[in-house]
């Protein structure tokens, strides 16, 4: 007896690149730029003990039980007021509570896609998106960029002569990997171009709240008249990853598919984590907790780009984001950072390479680096057993 063919759909996938590195990187000496982790320093752990704690003394059946597929309608409420102070204007009703912002990027694939209808994403993009969509056999189409994101005339030309284009995938703020954030005149001229035809477009804010600067973005949905724009957000970069709790926001007939999908795969998320968010929401928690993890998350930004400046070749580059948690290197081009891994290894430094980013695959002289787990010590360390590696193979 043996084992029967797998699935046609997982033929062209492959494991996520930074869950792979993870296993790499657990020895204790080890500085690791690869993931996307928060700060364990910036979890607000006496707010959320007193939360735990008083939720647990008044400990209730409906803490155990299951709940609804669309989330506990408290925090589905908070998330509504939350996303108020952002310019969108929704209720409790277009919320959905998911696992994370990853689930709802299964949720919408599993909704929309069929094998071979086509999804225009940015060009480098989040990797666990393409690893996603590729579950459901999506072909990629890479749409154009500059320094402000997906060029509004690249993206009109593409929605016009392709065939089969359903879902349309940016993440305009603090983008992963690149740093990247699209201006407010741009988000305006691409909303311009995404009404023009049936597609929906996935605006994925993960990052949106952890801004470094004074400067405004308004959230495509917040532009949306026509309910194309499905958001996703996440308290996991935020307050904690490990309560798994994400949301998406959309109009009734998309919201609808995707709870059809999520009761198909988990049920509902964790009650007793949501309950736990809706306090911290509101207790109105939130805004003073930004507050401090931004500022901290900005000198480490700052730390990590000086010492990039006071160390590395002339002819590497790098991005200078306005927020999130990601810079994006850029070696020579005749470098590959794919080659370079194991050398950095050596010298107990870790990041992602470029390539896990593209649809394409290339190219192979960029890098991901994370400035927000590793402490201050480790970045000026490891960015300079960076530097050395790069130097003594160019």
């Amino acid at each position: 007896m043996g084992i029967p063919s797998y699935a046609e759909r997982m033929e062209h996938v492959s494991g996520s690149a930074v869950r792979e590195i993870l296993k790499l990187t657990q020895q204790p000496d080890m500085i690791s730029f690869g993931g996307g982790l928060p700060s364990a320093d910036s979890f607000p752990m006496e707010d959320l003990n007193t939360i735990i704690n008083n939720l647990t003394e008044n400990m209730t059946a409906s803490m155990l039980q299951y709940g609804e597929t669309e989330g506990y309608r408290p925090l589905r409420e908070e998330v509504a007021k939350f996303m108020a102070t952002k310019g969108v204007h929704t209720t409790a009703d277009h919320v959905l509570i998911t696992s994370g912002s990853q689930q709802g990027l299964d949720l919408v694939a599993k909704a929309f896609i069929n094998k071979g209808d086509k999804i225009v994403v940015e060009s480098p993009t989040y990797l666990a998106a393409l690893q996603t969509f590729k579950m459901y056999q999506a072909s990629f189409i890479e749409a154009p960029v500059d320094e402000e994101g997906v060029i509004p005339e690249e993206l009109d030309c593409i929605l016009r002569t392709e065939a089969n284009v359903k879902l349309v995938y940016m993440i305009p703020s603090f983008q992963n990997p690149s740093g990247r954030t699209i201006s407010a005149e741009r988000r305006k001229a691409l909303m311009q171009v995404i009404q023009k035809y049936d597609v929906v477009l996935i605006e994925d804010a993960p990052y949106e709240d952890l801004k470094y600067t004074d400067a405004q973005y308004p959230s495509m949905k917040s532009m949306d008249t026509t309910g194309q724009v499905l958001y996703f957000g996440s308290f996991s970069k935020t307050v904690a990853p490990g309560f798994r709790v994400g949301y998406s926001i959309a109009e009734e007939p998309i919201l609808s598919k995707m709870i059809i999908g999520k009761q198909s795969c988990d049920l509902h998320v964790s009650i007793f984590s949501q309950m736990v968010m809706a306090e911290y929401l509101k207790r109105g928690l939130m805004p003073g907790h930004l507050k401090q993890i931004n500022a901290e998350y900005a000198n480490k930004r700052d730390l990590m780009l000086k010492t990039l400046d006071e160390t590395m070749p002339k002819a590497v580059t790098w991005t200078h984001p306005e927020g999130g948690l990601f810079l994006w290197v850029e070696l020579p081009e005749h470098m590959s950072t794919n080659n370079l891994f194991m050398k950095a290894l050596e010298k107990k430094v870790a990041y992602v390479a470029g390539d896990s980013f593209y649809a394409a695959g290339e190219p192979h002289n960029a890098m991901r680096i994370n400035f927000s787990n590793a402490t201050s010590e480790n970045i000026v360390r490891g960015v300079r057993a960076l530097a050395d590696v790069i130097r003594e193979n160019m």
